[in-house]
């Protein structure tokens, strides 16, 4: 089991957190384990590295991965429940059924990136796994940005940095024959930051430590709490990829026995556009990105490889799908969000809340003719589509009312009747109704 998002060759350190992690669980008193740390301390993959270790050990028969890095909704026990449901191959109607099926089978129940979900379903969700983590010798594990302070979520494991062995381990299995102390002042420079180490250790194919270290000393001077934006700038600006060629070029170079592959240069002006990646949430269809970005083709190769490289992206291809769907690392997006003006974001906001209203008007259209495919569609980019109807309609768009009609038709398909409900009730205070159709 590991976070969709990765591409990394295997775990690296944390061995003292691991410890503590299987020590805790096997004391009785100890049900409930909350990680947290800023985005890119690897939190998921240390939630992960721990159940497969207790598992392997016997110490649990199953292990359930929760993942909310791109939940935009109101039903986050629901989402447990469907996850566990499909685990334990049973139909839980309810929750108090989860906790009977929980009784006599050990599971460790991991709930990933919770500070994602809206405070109110949270609370719920957090109330009700801790009656989970009671039962029989299940434990919780959790992942988040921060402490919620909730009474019956106390021990805590709070992570910084990789410690100086562990990164200079992971750095040399990726790059090998690198000197030490370049490597540690330049590991330094993040503060031994997991994911910024893996993005700087991609970058050391390209520039020497001490040049890409001053390259970096210049974007940090900027002193933003969490070092990704800076780190992506100083090490991938300037870097030159070779990317496959395609179509006619492809095979004219087969024919000829020629390379199949062209060195591109990152242009300064594509990195720059980086940032409008942080409007969409977790993830998004390539073609609205690009729609969004207006990144040149082979511009976007190169960007696209070197963000898959260093694990911020992953492609994934839906069944029956041509269009590849780009989901992001869950630090990605809230991080280059933040590097837009309040002006630069209120368009950009507005650009996107257009595309998904005339996404969602085109799916609903579709809806009876292609059933399947548009259900799978919509459910993938359903958090991008929520989070643009909700932004028409508290700032009153004209067509908000009929965007939100569109969306609900899908919720009601997928059985979300509580995120229904609540869209419904935004609808009202805006001014409007929705009259879904049948």
């Amino acid at each position: 089991m590991k976070p969709q998002h990765d591409t990394s060759p295997r775990f690296f350190g944390r061995r003292q957190e691991l410890e503590q992690i299987e020590k805790a669980f096997a004391q009785n008193s100890t049900r409930r384990i909350t990680i947290c740390g800023i985005g890119g301390q690897g939190k998921t993959y240390l939630a992960i590295e721990a159940g497969q270790r207790l598992s392997s050990k016997g110490r649990f028969k199953k292990v359930c991965f929760v993942d909310y890095s791109t939940f935009f909704g109101m039903d986050a026990v629901g989402l447990a429940l469907k996850t566990l449901a499909e685990l334990l191959d049973k139909d839980l109607e309810n929750a108090a059924a989860a906790t009977e099926a929980l009784r006599d089978i050990p599971i460790l129940l991991i709930l990933d990136n919770v500070e994602t979900i809206p405070p109110a379903p949270r609370q719920e969700l957090l109330d009700m796994a801790k009656d989970w983590s009671e039962m029989g010798a299940c434990r919780l594990l959790m992942t988040a940005a921060a402490d919620f302070e909730h009474p019956d979520y106390q021990y805590l494991i709070q992570l910084s940095g990789l410690a100086k062995k562990d990164a200079l381990n992971y750095a040399q299995h990726l790059v090998p024959r690198l000197e030490q102390d370049e490597l540690l002042n330049l590991f330094k420079q993040v503060d031994f930051h997991p994911l910024s180490i893996r993005v700087l250790v991609f970058s050391l194919k390209f520039y020497r430590p001490a040049e890409l270290g001053k390259a970096l000393e210049v974007w940090l001077a900027e002193k933003m709490e969490n070092p990704l934006w800076a780190v992506l700038r100083g090490a991938l600006e300037g870097i030159t990829l070779e990317i496959e060629k395609t179509g006619f070029l492809y095979w004219l170079s087969i024919l000829l026995r020629a390379k199949t592959k062209k060195k591109w240069f990152l242009k300064t002006e594509t990195l720059r556009s980086l940032p409008i990646f942080g409007v969409f949430q977790g993830g998004v269809f390539e073609p609205d990105l690009l729609t969004l970005t207006q990144f040149k083709k082979k511009q976007w190769q190169v960007l696209r490889a070197a963000l898959e490289t260093t694990g911020l992206i992953q492609i994934e291809i839906l069944p029956a799908f041509k269009v590849p769907y780009i989901k992001f690392h869950p630090s990605l997006a809230p991080t280059l969000w933040t590097r837009l003006s309040s002006k630069e974001q209120a368009k950009l906001y507005s650009s996107y809340q257009l595309r998904y209203a005339q996404l969602a008007g085109y799916m609903f259209y579709e809806e009876g003719q292609n059933t399947v495919q548009v259900h799978n569609l919509v459910r993938q980019d359903l958090p991008n589509l929520l989070h643009a109807v909700y932004g028409a309609l508290d700032a009153k768009k004209r067509g908000a009312d009929k965007f939100a009609n569109n969306i609900d038709l899908f919720l009601k398909a997928f059985g979300l009747q509580r995120d229904s409900a609540a869209l419904n009730q935004r609808v009202k205070n805006a001014g409007g109704e929705v009259t879904y159709r049948v």
